[in-house]
């Protein structure tokens, strides 16, 4: 059997459901939300050959010099800068620059 509906008759509107209260987008509702937060060093450009050719105990020169700035990214926006720094026995950066939303 098959039904063919009235497209002429008038629809019953469906129900609306409560209005939710509006939340302000703020720190306190995600503030614990977790990101990634990576720190690049530094870039080089290699031919494919001298990819090719690397193994272990081959060294990269980085075009970043000893006291660059390292920059830190969320979701790859640069959001702050800072120095490589030693933690005990790993790695840490000192941020000394932080973006602004101004």
């Amino acid at each position: 059997m098959v039904m063919i509906e009235d497209e002429t008759a008038p629809r019953e509107a469906a129900p609306t459901p409560p209005e939710a209260a509006i939340v302000p987008i703020d720190d306190k509702l995600f503030g614990d939300v977790r990101v990634e937060l990576e720190a690049r060093l530094g870039k080089t450009e290699l031919s494919v050959d001298a990819l090719m050719a690397l193994k272990a105990g081959s060294v990269v020169t980085l075009q970043t010099g000893l006291a660059d700035m390292v920059d830190l990214y969320v979701n790859n926006a640069c959001v702050a800068r800072g120095e490589i720094v030693a933690v005990g026995d790993q790695f840490g950066v000192r941020i000394t620059h932080v973006a602004s939303d101004r």
